[in-house]
C-alpha cells in the first residue's frame, strides 16, 4: 500500500529556470505540478519551468506554454504542443510554460476495452469504478481507436492577458474521425480545486503526433486504460508578485 504524503515547495520570487530539482530528489511515485489552476484561470500565463525541467520531473502529463500558447500533451518524455491552428510540435527545452502537472508514470491499473462508441460521460464512469481511492490524483494514460475525438486549443496572447475564461471564448475546434491515439491526463479530487482542475481533465494525442488538443467530447471504439496512482504531490507555486494584505484594526494583535 503506498504511502501518501503532501509535499508543497513555496518558491515565490525565485526565477522559474532554477535547478530546483536535483535528479537525485525525483520520485516516480510523485506529482509534480509548476503554478496552480487559480492562477492560471486569473490569467497568470507567464513561464514558471521549462520543458527541459518539466521533462527531468516525468514522462506523462499535461498543461499549457507562456502565453497561454496551446496545449501541452506529455507522453513517452516528449513535450507536444497542440496549437491554435491545429498544428502539432514536439518543444524545445528552453520554451516554457505557466502551468503544468507530470509524472513519472507506471500503470497500477490496466483494463484493455471493446465498445460499440463509448461516449465521454460513460468512459468516465468507467474510470470512477476503475480507482480505488477517491482522496488521492490518479495519472491516465489511455491508447485507443476513436469514432471521432472533439478537442480544442488557444492563444498565443499578448500581455496584458485575458482571464481564461475569456480566452476560451476564442478557442479553436477541431473533429476528427476513425483516428488512433493516446489520451493523456489526470483526474484529482474534489478537494484539490483550486489546485488543479477537479475531476479529470484530458489531452489527446494522435499516433502520427500530427492532431492533438484539449479533449471536449469522444467517440470510443475500444482501448488499454492505464492509471496510476500519485500519492505525492509536489507543488512549486507561481512566482508572479502578490500586493501585501492589508489588516483591518480589528485583526491587529
Amino acid at each position: 500500500m503506498k504511502k501518501t504524503s503532501l509535499i508543497v515547495c513555496l518558491c515565490l520570487f525565485i526565477s522559474p529556470i532554477s535547478p530546483i530539482f536535483a535528479d537525485s530528489q525525483i520520485d516516480r511515485e510523485t506529482l509534480y505540478q509548476g503554478s496552480t489552476i487559480e492562477a492560471l484561470l486569473a490569467g497568470n500565463y507567464d513561464g514558471v519551468a521549462t520543458v527541459e525541467k518539466i521533462k527531468s520531473q516525468g514522462n506523462v502529463g499535461l498543461g499549457t506554454f507562456a502565453n497561454l500558447d496551446g496545449e501541452m500533451i506529455i507522453l513517452d518524455g516528449v513535450v507536444y504542443k497542440a496549437a491554435k491552428t491545429g498544428k502539432v510540435t514536439a518543444e524545445n527545452d528552453d520554451v516554457q510554460s505557466p502551468f503544468y502537472s507530470v509524472t513519472f508514470f507506471d500503470a497500477d491499473i490496466i483494463k484493455k476495452i471493446k465498445t460499440d462508441g463509448m461516449k465521454l460521460n460513460s468512459l468516465k464512469a468507467v474510470l470512477d469504478d476503475l480507482r480505488p481511492r477517491n482522496d488521492l490524483p490518479y495519472a491516465i494514460v489511455i491508447k485507443g481507436k476513436f469514432k471521432s475525438v472533439k478537442l480544442r486549443s488557444v492563444g498565443p496572447y499578448c500581455p496584458p492577458f485575458p482571464l481564461l475564461s475569456n480566452a476560451v471564448r476564442e478557442q479553436s475546434e477541431f473533429d476528427y474521425t476513425d483516428i488512433s491515439g493516446s489520451l493523456v491526463g489526470f483526474w484529482f479530487p474534489p478537494f484539490m480545486g483550486n489546485t488543479n482542475a477537479a475531476g479529470y481533465h484530458l489531452h489527446f494525442l494522435s499516433d502520427d503526433c500530427q492532431k492533438g488538443g484539449h479533449v471536449l467530447d469522444l467517440e470510443m471504439n475500444e482501448a488499454e486504460i492505464s492509471l496510476d496512482e500519485t500519492p505525492t504531490f509536489n507543488i512549486e507555486f507561481s512566482p508572479y508578485p502578490t500586493k501585501p494584505l492589508e489588516i483591518s484594526d480589528s485583526y491587529k494583535s
